[in-house]
């Protein structure tokens, strides 16, 4: 009896251990945002092939930032002669960036600081975004304005 016990216990451990840790919010300086229906995280702070769209963040130091943030741009602008600059709001910060028309999708790489921690956001999706009424959907979560 004690070694089916063990072996029970075993097996419902082996189980919980075993499984996936779904996403359910995402972590943008602090702002948790809720990953839409019939989306998949791929991390707290990225989130790929939301009906079309895929949008990621990754956080740096100044220097760093503004290092990455022109490579970044002088690698896409050397296969792309598309290059716009555009400037997004989020969470009250002002994010200045570029996009990219790259065949049928959008690429916007945009940099800026929300709360005190600077950070380069990847978006990448169908849509032209040139004014508000193109924030729909979840991106309406992430950007209060675009200009």
């Amino acid at each position: 009896m004690k070694n089916i016990f063990t072996f029970v216990l075993l097996l419902a451990t082996l189980s919980f251990y075993g499984q996936d840790k779904k996403i359910s919010f995402l972590n943008l300086v602090g702002n948790n945002i809720q990953v839409p229906n019939g989306c998949e995280a791929q991390s707290e702070y990225e989130l790929q092939a939301c009906d079309g769209t895929s949008i990621k963040w990754d956080y740096y130091s100044d220097d760093m930032l503004s290092a990455v943030f022109d490579a970044t741009i002088s690698a896409f602008a050397e296969s792309n002669d598309s290059k716009s600059e555009v400037t997004f709001t989020s969470f009250g910060a002002q994010l200045k960036g570029f996009k990219f028309k790259m065949g049928t999708t959008f690429q916007y790489f945009l940099q800026g600081t929300i709360k005190d921690q600077p950070l380069m956001i990847n978006l990448g999706t169908p849509k032209d975004i040139a004014t508000n009424d193109d924030l729909d959907g979840f991106l309406s979560l992430f950007f209060d304005e675009v200009s």
